[in-house]
C-alpha cells in the first residue's frame, strides 16, 4: 500500500507528464487511429462524405499494378542508397574523428547539406543535372566526356536521386557514427597497437563490433528515410521518366491529391506504416543476433 507522501509523488508525476500524453495522444494515436478509419471508406475530400468500403480499399491495393511497381521502385531506391550512405557516413566519421588542423572546417562542409532545405537542394541539383547546359555536364565534357541525361534517362534517374539524396543525408549519418566513436575508450585502440594490429584488424575488430547499436539506428532511421522519399522526386521528376521514379509516397500523394481518392490512399499508407515497422523489427532483431 502507498504511503501519502509516495502518493502525492506519483500524483505530482503524472500531472507534471500529463501535457506530454495529451500531445502524445493527440499528434500521434489518434491520426494512427484516423489514418485506419479513414482507410475504411470511400471519402471524399471536397464534401467530407463518408462512404462504407470496409477492406474493399485493401483488396484494391492487392491487385494494383502501379502500387506495385513504385513499391519495386522504393526498394531499389533503398537497396541502393543504404548500404552506400552508411558506407560512406561510417568513412567520413572515422576521417573527421582524428584530431588534426582544419577537421572542425572538414566537419562543418559536410553537415552544411543537412541544414538545407531539400526543394531548395533539389531545386539546385535540377539546375546542375540539366542535360544541356547544367554544370555536371558542362564539367564531362571539359575532360572529354559525352554529356549524360541524368534526370530524364529512365535508366539514370533513379541513381541520380540516389546520389542526391546521399549527398544531402550522410552528414547526419556521419554525425551518429562519430558520436558512437567518441564512446569507444582509447584502451581498446592502445592496447591493439601494442598487439601490432593493423588498421583493418582494428576497424574489423574494435570499431564496428562497438558501434553496433550506432549501426542499428542508422540502419532503421536511413531506411524509413528512403521508404518515405519524397521532396527530390516530386521537384525533379515527378515519377518519370516511364515510372521510372514512381515511389510510393509520390504515389500516394498523388491518389490523394490529384485523383481524390483519399480513402484508397490512406489504405495503401497504411500498407507502407506496416511494411516499415516489419522491416524495422527484422533489422533490429539481426542486428542485435549479429
Amino acid at each position: 500500500m502507498l504511503t501519502r507522501r509516495a502518493a502525492q509523488r506519483y500524483s505530482a508525476a503524472f500531472l507534471l507528464s500529463l501535457p506530454a500524453l495529451i500531445g502524445l495522444v493527440l499528434f500521434h494515436f489518434w491520426p494512427i487511429f484516423e489514418t485506419f478509419r479513414i482507410s475504411l471508406y470511400d471519402y471524399n475530400i471536397f464534401t467530407g462524405e463518408l462512404t462504407w468500403r470496409g477492406l474493399q480499399n485493401y483488396q484494391l491495393a492487392a491487385q494494383d499494378a502501379l502500387l506495385a511497381t513504385s513499391l519495386k521502385v522504393t526498394l531499389r531506391y533503398f537497396v541502393i542508397k543504404v548500404p552506400l550512405q552508411m558506407i560512406l557516413a561510417l568513412a567520413l566519421a572515422l576521417l573527421v574523428a582524428r584530431p588534426g588542423r582544419g577537421i572542425s572546417l572538414v566537419r562543418t562542409i559536410i553537415l552544411l547539406p543537412t541544414v538545407t532545405s531539400m526543394v531548395v537542394a533539389s531545386t539546385i541539383w535540377g539546375f546542375m543535372l540539366h542535360p544541356n547546359n547544367g554544370l555536371v555536364n558542362s564539367f564531362l565534357q571539359s575532360i572529354g566526356l559525352p554529356p549524360q541525361p541524368f534526370l530524364i534517362s529512365a535508366g539514370q534517374a533513379l541513381p541520380s536521386l540516389v546520389a542526391i539524396t546521399i549527398w544531402k543525408e550522410v552528414g547526419l549519418s556521419m554525425l551518429f557514427f562519430l558520436a558512437g566513436l567518441m564512446t569507444i575508450p582509447m584502451e581498446y585502440y592502445d592496447a591493439a597497437k601494442v598487439d601490432g594490429a593493423s588498421p583493418w584488424q582494428t576497424l574489423r575488430f574494435i570499431t564496428l563490433p562497438l558501434l553496433k547499436r550506432t549501426t542499428a539506428f542508422v540502419l532503421i532511421t536511413s531506411t524509413i528515410a528512403a521508404f518515405k522519399v519524397f521532396v527530390p522526386v516530386k521537384v525533379l521528376t515527378e515519377g518519370g521518366p516511364v515510372n521510372a521514379t514512381q515511389v510510393i509516397v509520390l504515389y500516394i500523394f498523388n491518389l490523394a491529391f490529384k485523383f481524390s481518392r483519399m480513402g484508397y490512399a490512406t489504405a495503401v499508407s497504411v500498407i507502407l506504416a506496416l511494411i516499415l515497422l516489419v522491416v524495422s523489427i527484422v533489422q533490429l532483431r539481426v542486428s542485435r543476433e549479429a
